[in-house]
């Protein structure tokens, strides 16, 4: 087992010295970087770190999007002991400074113009050009041996959709055991080539894209947007894409809009083997596309909390000399060495190797949220038992909803069989103070906002309800629900809240 995540990666870089572990695509005739080139600029930055006194267990903040420095500084932290918080560029100055106040962090790695003044503040690239001095071997060696396991290298960030963010405290040992994991589920190798969009200051990309990356020792390149990623195939040629549910329906809008006689596999440069989506639930009508084109999307579910990976779908691989098929039923069944157990409230609980240490300074909502080992995930699931148990995510379970009469319901199941109505696009159901449900939908293009119409398709299409769950009432959203307009948070997932406060009526 390795002693830390610094030593994986050495013993990756040292396997495949020569061969290119950084793509950068994005940037005109920028060379390639092989693993030789990429440790010794991990280690040049460890010791420039120490050589500005930054000590085991300091706090690091890092405010830069994702690049090749990016991972270079994650791994200069975990050789010398630091902890990596980094966090979301694209947070609000009030979540930052909340964030920077608790961590009270050493030093600052930000490529922005620095606003913080009561802080030291660098860029990664700056630094790495002060960082001239190289560690010896007898250093390398000492921060290799150095057993870690049990030391908290991030502090990640909840993303804040249901509260305001937590920092989430994660150890040497849950970041390479849930990749590890991973890794079981959906095996790779040192040939993929990995086209990265997801931000590594959040889990999943920390996990199923860098820690994976250098455990598996292929080749990776990152872009900043959906655009740049369609832009970025032809030339990467990858072999895995992860991303949300969003960036395919990116994908899937372009696809249909160019040469009707091309592929999608062609667009996105014809070598895809794992596509996987995670973050929100995917609608089923993508993956049957991709999979018509012999690419399925292989799905997962987790949470910051658990490292995250907590359930995947399986690619094909070869299990103790036998092939083994696909399973890509729901979110999958739950990864290497994962317990899970469902309440008599269908609140979904699991025990693992990832499950956090537990939330920076903040003891009582560690309390709440881990009881005797046992994570509560907060989300409401459901189990079926086929080859293997096969999960399925009901929602979150602090948005069950509670109607006037007491009645209470999960409305994601309900949401599920209105989004696959005849020309709705979205769909929320809402319940809370109500006395029988009403649902918020955002129309197709030029589908006619008949509510009486919709209203009466939707009874239909649920089929026969108890009485208080009879749908009384349709809203028309009059405008699309993304990103950008603060009505989906960017993993692609509906801002319940948001929706609710702005669309509900009064």
């Amino acid at each position: 087992m390795h002693r830390s995540l610094y030593d994986a990666f050495c013993h990756t870089a040292s396997e495949h010295a020569g061969r290119t572990a950084w793509l950068c695509p994005q940037i005109h005739h920028a060379p390639s970087i092989p693993w030789c080139k990429f440790r010794q600029n991990v280690d040049r930055l460890a010791l420039w770190l120490q050589k500005n006194h930054i000590q085991a267990a300091d706090r690091i903040v890092n405010l830069e999007p994702n690049s090749h420095r990016w991972a270079i500084l994650d791994l200069a932290c975990s050789a010398i002991g630091a902890i990596h918080s980094p966090i979301d560029p694209r947070w609000n100055d009030q979540h930052v400074l909340r964030a920077l106040q608790s961590l009270e962090p050493r030093i600052i790695f930000t490529s922005a113009s620095s606003k913080l003044p009561h802080w030291k503040t660098i860029s990664i690239a700056d630094a790495l050009d002060q960082a001239t001095d190289t560690p010896s071997k007898l250093q390398t060696e000492n921060w290799q041996a150095q057993l870690r396991w049990d030391q908290t290298a991030n502090i990640l960030w909840t993303s804040g959709t249901t509260a305001d963010p937590k920092g989430v405290m994660l150890s040497h040992a849950n970041l390479l055991s849930n990749a590890m994991a991973k890794l079981d589920a959906m095996p790779q190798n040192a040939q993929d080539v990995r086209l990265n969009l997801l931000p590594f200051a959040h889990a999943y990309a920390r996990t199923c894209e860098l820690t994976t990356w250098f455990l598996s020792g292929g080749s990776i390149a990152c872009v900043a947007t959906s655009p740049e990623l369609l832009q970025a195939t032809s030339a990467v040629r990858p072999t895995l894409i992860n991303a949300v549910p969003s960036v395919f329906e990116f994908l899937l809008r372009n696809f249909e809009a160019n040469d009707p006689h091309a592929s999608l596999g062609s667009m996105l440069g014809g070598r895809i083997r794992q596509l996987a989506s995670g973050g929100a639930a995917i609608d089923p009508k993508i993956r049957t596309q991709f999979t018509s084109e012999s690419m399925p999307i292989y799905q997962g579910y987790g949470l910051t909390e658990a490292s995250p990976v907590v359930c995947s779908n399986r690619a094909p691989r070869i299990q103790h000399g036998q092939s083994i098929e696909a399973i890509v039923q729901g979110v999958g069944s739950p990864v290497l060495n994962v317990q899970h157990r469902i309440d008599d409230q269908d609140r979904l609980w699991v025990k693992s190797p990832g499950v956090m240490q537990g939330y920076w300074r903040n003891e009582q909502a560690t309390d709440e949220k881990i009881k005797d080992g046992w994570l509560d995930t907060g989300d409401c699931a459901s189990e079926a038992h086929d080859n293997s148990t096969t999960m399925h995510i009901a929602g979150r379970a602090d948005e069950v909803q509670v109607l006037s009469t007491g009645h209470k319901f999960a409305p994601c199941i309900l949401e599920q069989t209105i989004a696959k109505l005849d020309g709705i696009a979205d769909c929320l159901v809402v319940g809370t103070g109500l006395r029988r449900p009403l649902v918020i939908v955002q129309l197709k293009d030029s589908y006619p906002a008949d509510a009486l119409a919709v209203l009466e398709q939707i009874q239909r299409g649920l089929g026969p309800q108890p009485d208080y769950l009879q749908v009384a009432q349709v809203v028309f959203a009059d405008e699309p629900w993304t990103v950008e307009n603060g009505l989906r948070h960017w993993k692609g997932g509906v801002n319940r809240r948001e929706i609710v406060r702005r669309l509900t009526p009064k």
